[in-house]
């Protein structure tokens, strides 16, 4: 199954990153190009336990990607959650 993220905060972040290790293809998109730029330098902007190890192990076997193309990664995928405090106008 193919699972976009939208939003890489406390929840998109954290929840993709569960997905991913259960074996499902998420993908985390985020407007803000910065924060993808660093996710994918494995630089995790939020603390917490384990998450860095998880993100790393998840992205080195290919289940976990980020990307700041919002339209193209929501076309792309079946199943997504939104995960953002933004309200979607700022998509």
């Amino acid at each position: 199954m193919k699972i976009t993220m939208l939003g890489t905060g406390y929840v998109g972040l954290v929840s993709g990153t569960c997905f991913s290790e259960f074996g499902f293809d998420v993908c985390c998109v985020d407007k803000d190009k910065d924060k993808i730029t660093n996710l994918k330098k494995n630089v995790i902007p939020i603390y917490e336990p384990g998450l860095e190890n998880l993100v790393k192990k998840n992205k080195d076997a290919n289940r976990l990607t980020f990307s700041s193309d919002v339209k193209k990664k929501y076309s792309e995928r079946r199943h997504c959650f939104y995960c953002s405090g933004n309200t979607c106008k700022t998509w």
